[in-house]
C-alpha cells in the first residue's frame, strides 16, 4: 500500500473519470475541493467556501443538521441547475476519527442524461406523427381532472374525407392532412389546453377552467377555418366539431362521451348538405 499517495494524482484521477469531490466539514465549510467541482460548482480558492450558498436561507438549519448526523451513514441527492448546466451532487457521509467528519459531494455534470431523458420522456407521451399529446397521456390527465374536481370541457373533432384523400392520392398526403388539422387546433385553443389525437384521423382537447361561452367561441374559429374539399382542390381540411361541459355531467367520460355524439352529429350534418357531393366521388 502506498501511504503518501501524491493528492495530484487522486485529483487528475477523478477528472478522468468527470467527478467532481469536495469535503464539508460539519459547520457546512469547504474542507477541500478538486478541479473539476470547482468548475461545476464555483467554488473560489481565494476566498472561505461554504455548501450553504449553494442552498437557499430557509434550507440552512437542515443541511447542517443532516451533515452532522453522518453516523447515520445516509447518502441524499441533489440536481441544480448552474449557467445552463445541469448538475447532480451526491452527499455521502463521511466519518474518520481525529481526521475528518462532515460530508463528500460527489459532483457530476448531467445535462446530456437529463436532455435525453426529457427526449424519451416527451416521445413516451406524444404522437409523432403531429406532436400533440397521445392517447396513452389522456388517460393520466383524465385521472388528474377527475381528482381535481374542477370545471373543464371536452373537444372532440374529426377529419371529414381523410380516407378518400388516403385512397387517391396516398398516405403521405393524408398525414400531411392530419398535420393540418393538428396545427389549426393547437394555434386556435389557449396555451392551458391539452390537445390529444385521439385516433386516426379524430383529435381531442381538453379545455380545463372554462366556460360555455368560451368553449363554443373556440369551436367556432376552428370551423371557420374549414374549407370544402372539391375536385380542383381535394385535399382541403374540412374538421366536423362537438364540444360539452362539465357543467352537463359529472364524469369526465360521460363528457368525452357528449362532445362525441355532437361531433358525430356534426359530421352527419355535414355530409347531409355541404359535403353530400364527397360521398358520390
Amino acid at each position: 500500500m502506498i501511504k503518501d499517495f501524491p493528492i495530484e494524482i487522486i485529483d487528475q484521477i477523478l477528472e478522468d473519470i468527470h467527478v467532481g469531490l469536495t469535503l464539508v466539514g460539519t459547520d457546512g465549510k469547504i474542507l477541500w475541493f478538486n478541479k473539476l467541482a470547482t468548475e461545476l460548482l464555483g467554488w473560489d480558492e481565494q476566498q472561505t467556501n461554504s455548501v450553504l450558498k449553494c442552498h437557499k436561507q430557509e434550507m440552512h438549519q437542515q443541511i447542517i443538521h443532516k451533515i452532522n448526523n453522518c453516523k447515520l451513514k445516509r447518502e441524499w441527492h441533489r440536481t441544480i441547475k448552474i449557467k445552463g448546466r445541469i448538475i447532480e451532487n451526491t452527499y455521502s457521509p463521511i466519518c474518520i476519527p481525529e481526521r475528518i467528519s462532515g460530508v463528500m459531494i460527489i459532483t457530476r455534470d448531467v445535462t446530456e442524461r437529463e436532455q435525453m431523458y426529457q427526449v424519451i420522456k416527451k416521445a413516451a407521451i406524444t404522437d409523432a406523427l403531429t406532436g400533440l399529446y397521445n392517447r396513452k397521456f389522456l388517460d393520466q390527465i383524465c385521472a388528474d381532472f377527475a381528482s381535481e374536481e374542477k370545471p373543464f370541457g371536452v373537444m372532440m373533432l374529426d377529419i371529414n374525407g381523410l380516407k378518400y384523400v388516403n385512397d387517391h392520392y396516398g398516405h403521405e398526403a393524408g398525414d400531411q392532412l392530419i398535420i393540418k388539422a393538428a396545427n389549426i387546433i393547437r394555434s386556435n385553443v389557449r396555451q392551458s389546453d391539452y390537445v390529444f389525437r385521439f385516433g386516426g384521423d379524430e383529435f381531442l382537447v381538453l379545455l380545463p377552467e372554462i366556460k360555455t361561452d368560451v368553449l363554443n367561441k373556440i369551436k367556432q374559429r376552428i370551423k371557420e377555418q374549414n374549407q370544402l374539399p372539391s375536385n380542383e382542390q381535394p385535399t382541403n381540411l374540412y374538421l366536423s366539431v362537438g364540444v360539452c361541459s362539465s357543467s352537463e355531467f359529472n364524469r369526465i367520460q360521460d363528457v368525452i362521451s357528449c362532445a362525441d355524439k355532437e361531433m358525430y352529429a356534426d359530421k352527419h350534418r355535414f355530409y347531409e348538405n355541404e359535403g353530400k357531393a364527397l360521398l358520390s366521388r
